[in-house]
């Protein structure tokens, strides 16, 4: 079913051609649609948005905070800073407890952080991590 042509020019003002693209691949694919092509792009569209907002609204983790944090895990939990690297060689992930206590960590130095900014700050510890790792 071709898309309808107030829709495709919508499609055609957006900026970002992945959202283009994922928009285009939502009305175009296969199966059986309960929804509008209006509906399913403005869908798609304040996903998109409501997306970019929270990404904005993060943390953005500076080299000297993770540095920070690193020296402060190090100094507080050595053992399971030692874990946390080699479970990051050896296997590419962090088991599920050493994670929670590492979030934990990371909470008694920053109590006031989101839960979205604290997995951020683990993100960028295991970024660190294989840094140094290879």
């Amino acid at each position: 079913m071709p898309i309808t042509s107030e829709v495709q020019a919508k499609i055609d003002a957006l900026e970002d051609e992945e959202l283009k693209a994922k928009v285009i691949r939502a009305l175009t694919g296969p199966g059986i649609r309960r929804a509008s092509d209006e509906d399913i792009y403005e869908l798609i569209v304040t996903d998109y948005v409501l997306a970019k907002q929270e990404q904005a609204r993060l943390k953005q983790w500076k080299d000297d905070e993770v540095l920070a944090f690193i020296q402060y895990f190090k100094e507080k939990k050595p053992k399971d800073y030692a874990e946390f690297l080699r479970q990051e060689k050896e296997f590419n992930e962090i088991d599920t407890a050493l994670t929670w206590d590492v979030r934990r960590l990371i909470w008694d130095w920053m109590p006031d952080l989101s839960s979205a900014d604290c997995s951020g700050l683990f993100r960028k510890l295991r970024h660190h991590a294989r840094s140094i790792l290879v």
